[in-house]
């Protein structure tokens, strides 16, 4: 596992990739821009001492005005080359994150994203990424022109007059002094830290909330029904408050002390001049520098939170890319036997909760085999852990001899095909759905979709294969979208198939088309299937049954009814289901 010792921006900068040289770039141009802003005030200061002379020259002012008018020119350029540099890096680096997260979230276990909510990984991949790339193009200039500027100012002030330069500094001291008390304690991270994880609470609860409105409308349940909804948000709120009644003093007395900076600089500065100690012309300098470079101090305020806000989003990216193990890939081809075979199984989603418990049964090349059992008997998870959805605990899993942990992942995906329960969908053309970024023809999806018999349905939309799912209002019933996802394995041709409850979502006429492409897409292949409707599966090769985790029994329909007091009775159960009919 990659570890890394950076925090904050360092630990940004090495994660984002190489696009440093755009940052350095813009900083430069940053501090030219700090430095160019100067010279008009400079020159000012030029032209009253000038004027203050007695007989000024209008040559001389002159030069001077030109002057500033050039350097702000400049200035306007190098601030302008600045903010593109800073934008340019961070759009790349933004692109470069998303990029890396979404394919480590690829490789990663399906046990570390399913213990995620979709809310949290939301936040990670979107909100947090946004909000370094903000942080990026515009945080990073504006942060080193605030500490460019002041320097400099403050540099050529003490050359000016010490004294009143040491009144200037005042501001930069209690800002520095009340963000490093406030912000940057044990206390203040700890808050912001808390806040942070409520709201990845909340957006996980608001997505569960926006699943559970077809339900919520059903049984006439409001947002504040909605327990998990509803107390993240209060959390949220809680948090928030916490957060504000912490840093709401030290902001309010910060913000005042800085607007109100010029007092002291008046009082000292009039009591120098009045006693001989200070030109006018320097007087007017420091009331015009002395609290002006304050301004860009303000970006500097909200650098410490907006710092933290930052550390915390870059160590959540920093578990997903670097502190959490990929799955482990093997390095061998897949075999050219198909046979597959359990071999004494175990697994668990939770610790010391087996959901398999020294499964083995074998699925010879070419042949069906069907799984059944009552819920929870683990059949699904036994399809799962064929996928490498998640790896065994004890035991092992093997093709053709191989165990599949030893197999390629990208070789294993290639050779084995699923078929499961819930239909994915992603909103755009139906053919891109099929096609899923296979290289075939586009006369491939379209014989994968007649043979899947969705074709027909197809054709009858707004724009046939080119209609966008979910656009317009365009969506299909549950036996279209099984249907379509039919077609995609019919496309990729693999030899091994696990069919997971393919005719869940089906309506009889759906159910009929579903089974009719699923016999011809299992022809000569290595099938696993799934289903609770026996009569599908009777004229499997072998049907193994699961009941709590273990195998009961195994066989031919024949063999099992007469031998599998569990058969019979799911077989009893299945028959009187077809018998059942309303009365009054």
């Amino acid at each position: 596992m990659e570890t890394s010792s950076k925090n904050g921006l360092a630990r940004l900068l090495e994660i984002a990739g190489e696009r440093k040289g755009f940052l350095m770039i813009s900083g430069v141009l940053a501090v030219l821009n700090a430095l160019l802003t100067m010279v008009p005030y400079i020159l000012v200061f030029y032209i009253l001492n000038e004027l203050l002379t007695g007989s000024p020259s209008s040559e001389n002012i002159i030069q001077y005005l030109f002057q500033a008018l050039v350097a702000m020119l400049i200035s306007f350029l190098c601030m302008y080359a600045s903010a593109m540099a800073s934008h340019v890096a961070a759009f790349n680096i933004l692109y470069e994150l998303r990029c890396k997260i979404a394919e480590k979230l690829g490789k990663l276990p399906m046990g570390y994203v399913g213990s995620r909510s979709s809310g949290a990984l939301k936040k990670i991949l979107s909100d947090d990424v946004e909000r370094i790339e903000t942080f990026i193009a515009h945080g990073i200039p504006d942060t080193v022109k605030a500490v460019a500027l002041p320097l400099i100012v403050l540099g050529y002030l003490f050359l000016t007059d010490w004294r009143l330069a040491l009144v200037s500094l005042l501001p930069l001291v209690f800002v520095i002094l009340s963000v490093s008390t406030t912000m940057m304690t044990p206390k203040g991270r700890q808050l912001m830290q808390t806040y942070h994880e409520s709201l990845e609470e909340m957006n996980a609860g608001i997505v569960e909330f926006v699943r559970a409105m077809p339900v919520m409308k059903i049984f006439g349940q409001s947002a504040s029904a909605f327990t998990k909804y509803s107390h993240t948000v209060e959390e949220y709120e809680k948090h928030v408050e916490d957060w504000t009644k912490v840093s709401g003093p030290m902001w309010g007395m910060m913000m005042s002390f800085l607007s109100n900076a010029l007092l002291p600089l008046l009082i000292v500065g009039l009591y120098l001049y009045f006693n001989n100690g200070l030109s006018l012309s320097v007087f007017l300098l420091f009331m015009i520098l002395g609290v002006g470079y304050i301004r860009p101090m303000f970006a500097l305020t909200s650098l410490s939170t907006q710092m933290v806000v930052i550390e915390h989003g870059v160590s959540r990216m920093h578990e997903v890319i670097l502190g959490v193990e990929d799955q482990k890939n093997g390095l061998s081809p897949a075999p050219d036997d198909f046979t597959l075979e359990f071999n004494h199984v175990h697994f668990s989603y939770i610790e010391r909760l087996d959901v398999l418990k020294d499964v083995s049964f074998k699925v010879p090349q070419g042949s069906i085999t069907a799984l059944v059992g009552p819920s929870g008997s683990g059949k699904s998870t036994a399809g799962q852990l064929i996928a490498r959805f998640y790896d065994v605990k004890k035991g092992s899993i093997s093709l053709g001899g191989k165990n599949i942990n030893d197999i390629n992942l990208d070789d294993l995906m290639q050779h084995v095909g699923f078929v499961f329960q819930d239909n994915m969908m992603f909103y755009q053309s139906i053919y891109q759905n099929i096609l899923m970024g296979m290289d075939k023809t586009r006369d491939d999806v379209i014989d994968a979709a007649k043979v899947a018999r969705c074709h027909d349905f197809i054709m009858k939309l707004p724009n046939g294969y080119d209609t966008h799912f979910g656009e317009k209002g365009i969506h299909l019933s549950g036996g279209e979208q099984q249907r379509i996802q039919l077609a995609r394995v019919i496309l990729k041709d693999p030899p091994v198939l696990v069919l997971d409850e393919a005719t869940a979502f089906s309506d009889p006429e759906n159910e009929h088309l579903i089974m009719e492409a699923c016999s011809e897409l299992i022809q000569h292949k290595t099938v696993v299937i799934i289903a609770h409707r026996l009569s599908t599966i009777i004229g499997a090769n072998q049907i193994v049954v699961l009941n709590n985790g273990k195998v009961d029994a195994f066989g031919s329909h024949e063999y099992l009814l007469e031998k599998s007091p569990l058969y019979q009775k799911m077989w009893h159960a299945h028959t009187r289901a077809k018998e059942f009919e309303l009365s009054t």
